[in-house]
């Protein structure tokens, strides 16, 4: 897998399966009111709909991709089935299904990493883990922080849990990228400056340094984020997780254009 295809195909996938595995984890809970859930579902459909189409065109140069390829099909079928148990009337079938999609998710992302060209399998799928625990905890601290006011009385301790989550997983995204930082540092960016062939092939090292400071840069806004949830001030808690989820996002395109770009 090369290009930004496949740039956009991985981080679509990671952010699919980081948000429906938080959203099945909060749902455990027993806490949060269903309508939360629902709006939730149908987001990650959409989402998962554009992984899926992203991908397939990424994996049209790739041999013996066939398998793959079937996966994300399946997986797009269970995102409908997700959709489709939040209108049951318990949180259990929920709770269920979005389990097992987030451990089916984590099986594809190992599949697809595996197509990731100059990169051990195993070492190019735990980037992606650490990626999509990042974006699930703070898309689905975002999405919670609005519901407080369609659910007056849910208790703070909801959304302090995905701060908790989305602290740990700046922590680890730096420590994996610092683990690699070799490889992440060397990859070749020839045309990322201003597009111009032949200019900006050694900007490999700048883009790393740039992707280091969003991330801890991101740790920081979700640390004052639980500040904010701490004294209850919930909307503003909300408030930053939208800067989060826009400094997370473009940390993790650009992580893994280093990545495809590393071999």
């Amino acid at each position: 897998m090369t290009g930004a295809g496949a740039v956009t195909a991985l981080v679509l996938l990671e952010w699919t399966v980081g948000w429906i595995g938080g959203a099945a984890w909060s749902q455990s809970w027993d806490t949060i009111k269903r309508g939360h859930f629902r709006i939730t579902a149908w987001g990650t459909l959409l989402l998962g709909v554009l992984a899926g189409a992203a991908f397939f065109a990424a994996l049209q140069s790739v041999a013996g991709a066939t398998s793959t390829e079937a996966l994300v099909v399946a997986g797009g079928a269970l995102l409908i089935v997700y959709v489709a148990v939040q209108y049951s009337n318990t949180d259990r079938p929920g709770v269920v299904v979005g389990s097992f999609i987030g451990l089916f998710g984590l099986y594809v992302m190992f599949e697809v990493a595996t197509h990731i060209e100059g990169w051990v399998g195993l070492l190019a799928w735990l980037h992606l883990l650490v990626g999509a625990v990042l974006l699930g905890g703070v898309t689905n601290g975002m999405m919670l922080g609005h519901w407080y006011l369609n659910q007056p009385g849910l208790k703070p301790w909801a959304l302090a849990r995905l701060t908790t989550l989305s602290l740990g997983a700046c922590l680890v995204s730096l420590l994996l990228g610092l683990l690699t930082a070799g490889r992440l540092a060397s990859a070749s960016t020839e045309g990322a400056v201003l597009g111009i062939p032949g200019f900006g092939q050694d900007f490999g090292m700048f883009f790393y340094g740039i992707w280091v400071a969003l991330v801890a840069f991101t740790g920081g806004v979700v640390w004052m984020a639980r500040r904010c949830v701490r004294i209850k001030s919930l909307q503003s808690a909300t408030g930053l997780y939208y800067v989060a989820i826009l400094t997370a996002g473009v940390a993790e395109f650009l992580l893994r254009y280093l990545m495809v770009n590393a071999a």
